[in-house]
């Protein structure tokens, strides 16, 4: 998989090669997340784009049939269902329709005079027709909104979300930006002008979805409510998703992924062990041996909820084969026993899931390690290294895989620059 990226924010051009591991690494502020919110955007937003489009049509048919049905509220003496009961029921009949190919107006008629019969019972055959004829226009008005409208919308408020709403540069707002994904030799093409979707084509359905970690702060908000931000939305959701209803969900799935992922779990276990529980409607805890009572995942140190948020991902099979795994400087948090800890898994995630995994990093040592178990693991070929880096004000990605040390001389600046100091100290002191 490839992913071109042109006038995007502060890139002007990059190709990167998402196959595998992928590792960016930069000074601040060099657009390294970029690329893995791109990414993020593009599949979340795209993926199953049907049934969202589906999804949209039918809940503003339904929000339009509650607001004409209480308007002739004065006219209709309600039945069991009521007004939202009926509304629902109208727009539950209609969104059947939206999967034929062609909506026939007689058989809308027909479907929506029929649960407005049953579901109320105006006071004149009058109020009937004029609420029947309202609801058909409306829902007709939705049928006939082209897809593509709709689509790119979609597209429009996702990307809007995630990047604040600066999506085409601040440097030059008028021009065209562009993202290309082929995947396979099929391409998926996004055009923003003025930070708005104002094209998309695809010749692949996009069937996968992107997972983004960077705040492992997030678990705390487990029982919360979600944040506006998508990007950590989505990520709670898939997290709270962990705790079903049903004690039996999930059983047989759950002992087939501890089976296939054995060694990912032994890893794991060398770092966080126990089982995650929901105590109540308002606490995750984590239940190990030799303690008494379960430890809240809110008095977890912030290294040990990064391999949490791992974990209840694995053990709530949120992580599915040719996902997409974005980790934005995952190692912050962890101390450099746990930063190479860390980047086995990520190697062993790969490894068993097949998955595209994009990694931001500072760290040499977490860099060396994400080099050394992908030979280790036999995918040095499946790991690509890339140098952000900004000139003239736009952001370039330099494709290093063949001389990674390049990265570790940009790492290594500051060190060099306290050695100049300690000499200049001491030369002072003498």
């Amino acid at each position: 998989m490839k992913l071109r990226v042109e006038n995007f924010a502060k890139i002007r051009q990059a190709d990167i090669s998402v196959d595998g591991i992928t590792v960016i690494a930069g000074e601040n502020d060099t657009g390294k997340s970029t690329i893995g919110k791109i990414l993020f955007s593009l599949f979340n937003a795209t993926s199953d784009i049907d049934e969202k489009i589906r999804d949209r049509r039918g809940s503003e048919i339904s929000a339009g049939c509650r607001e004409i049905i209480r308007n002739y509220r004065s006219h209709v003496i309600l039945r069991d269902h009521g007004t939202i009961g009926t509304a629902l029921k109208i727009s539950s009949r209609i969104e059947k329709l939206l999967k034929e190919e062609e909506i026939h107006y007689d058989m809308l008629r027909r479907v929506v005079k029929s649960e407005l019969k049953s579901g109320l019972k105006p006071d004149s055959e009058v109020t009937l027709l004029e609420m029947t004829d309202k609801i058909c226009s409306m829902a007709q008005e939705i049928f006939n909104l082209p897809q593509q409208i709709i689509l790119e919308e979609i597209i429009s408020r996702y990307f809007g979300n995630v990047f604040s709403r600066q999506i085409n540069s601040l440097r030059e707002p008028e021009t065209l930006a562009r993202l290309v994904l082929d995947i396979k030799g099929k391409k998926t093409e996004l055009q923003f002008i003025n930070n708005i979707c104002g094209g998309y084509s695809s010749e692949i359905e996009i069937m996968n979805k992107a997972i983004y970690i960077a705040n492992p702060f997030l678990v705390d908000q487990l029982c919360e409510r979600p944040s506006a931000e998508i990007i950590e939305r989505s990520l709670v959701n898939m997290l709270s998703h962990y705790s079903g209803d049903d004690v039996m969900e999930g059983v047989i799935g759950s002992i087939l992924a501890r089976e296939k992922l054995s060694e990912i779990y032994q890893k794991l276990g060398n770092v966080i062990s126990g089982n995650i529980i929901q105590e109540d409607l308002e606490q995750f805890c984590l239940e190990q041996e030799g303690f008494q009572d379960p430890i809240s995942v809110n008095n977890l140190s912030t290294g040990l909820k990064s391999f949490l948020i791992l974990k209840m991902l694995l053990e709530g099979r949120q992580i599915n084969n040719k996902d997409v795994l974005i980790l934005d400087e995952p190692e912050i948090h962890l101390h450099p026993q746990w930063q190479i800890a860390y980047a086995e898994l990520i190697v062993l995630l790969q490894k068993y899931f097949d998955l595209s995994i994009v990694v931001t990093t500072h760290s040499p040592y977490f860099l060396d390690a994400i080099n050394l178990f992908s030979v280790k693991y036999g995918l040095m070929n499946k790991v690509n290294y890339y140098l952000a880096s900004v000139t003239d004000g736009w952001v370039g990605m330099e494709d290093v895989t063949e001389n990674i040390d390049k990265i570790y001389q940009m790492m290594a600046s500051p060190i060099q620059i306290l050695d100049t100091l300690r000499h200049e100290l001491n030369n002072n002191l003498e």
